[in-house]
């Protein structure tokens, strides 16, 4: 009996824990369904005036040059502003994200041309907590079809926008091909620079680094001392150098010490010399 009734405990239990968890599981369906269901009831509310937006915004772009775009963005003009039309986006007024829009549409114009159709629009609602819808439109241009795409958050406001156009196999392999030349090109012009810098370095310490004067070294005068030979009496070698040293110091203004004899010749006295 006491088996029975353990095992009848142990079931009530895991009964009760399993409609306990359904029970939670059945709150968060129904809490997130009825997100949901409001985003839809909100953008259901709001989407001819979504749709009308976007649609202004793009032939605004289309007809309106690039000076006249820079020229309301500066002047902070909405679309609700250059079309006097009371919009239910962006009724804050101008924002970041519009101006990216515009720089982003200054930068594709080009590869364009004309608008030609709006072929379709859809507006779906988004799964972020922090945005309301995103709004796809699909274009075709002169040279290109191209995409818009617009985020409204639940403010009613521009929160991103998108710029699409759809370019060629080859136009993509072309752009990649420039981007990898222009990529590899200022790599090497960076490092032909740095490589310049490096060896403009070994001049670094010659700069402002005076040039101390050479020191010569001049050596004592010598004194070339002939030796005179006189026919009558011969003079004591040393005697003579002695004096004929002496001699020259005083005309010299220099010590004696300082001079060195190296050789004496003997030199014979000619009519020339007496006279």
């Amino acid at each position: 009996m006491k088996k029975i009734s353990i095992k009848k405990s142990l079931l009530l239990f895991c009964m009760s824990a399993c409609m306990f968890s359904m029970t939670a599981c059945t709150d968060t369906i129904s809490s997130q369904s009825a997100k949901e269901s409001a985003k839809e009831q909100e953008v259901f509310g709001y989407e001819n005036e979504l749709a009308e937006w976007s649609t202004d915004m793009i032939l605004y772009l289309d007809h309106t040059n690039d000076d006249k775009i820079r020229s309301d963005a500066e002047a902070a003009k909405t679309l609700s502003d250059t079309n006097n039309t009371l919009y239910a986006v962006d009724q804050k007024g101008m924002s970041n994200n519009i101006v990216e829009l515009y720089n982003g549409w200054i930068k594709s114009r080009e590869d364009l041309g004309a608008l030609q159709s709006i072929d379709k629009l859809d507006i779906n609602i988004s799964s972020k907590t922090s945005e309301l819808c995103t709004i796809s439109v699909q274009t075709t241009y002169e040279k290109r079809a191209c995409t818009f795409e617009f985020v409204i958050d639940k403010d009613m406001n521009l929160e991103s926008g998108a710029i699409n156009p759809e370019y060629t196999t080859g136009e993509k392999v072309e752009k990649a091909a420039l981007n990898t030349v222009i990529g590899m090109g200022t790599v090497f012009v960076v490092l032909i620079f740095i490589s310049f810098i490096i060896s403009l370095l070994k001049h670094v310490n010659k700069i402002g680094k005076k040039e101390e004067p050479k020191k010569e070294n001049t050596p004592a005068p010598v004194a070339q001392v002939e030796e005179v030979e006189d026919d009558s009496e011969e003079v004591d070698d040393l005697e003579l150098v002695a004096v004929i040293t002496a001699a020259i110091a005083a005309s010299e203004n220099t010590p004696a010490d300082g001079l060195v004899v190296r050789s004496i010749k003997k030199v014979h006295k000619t009519d020339n010399w007496r006279r």
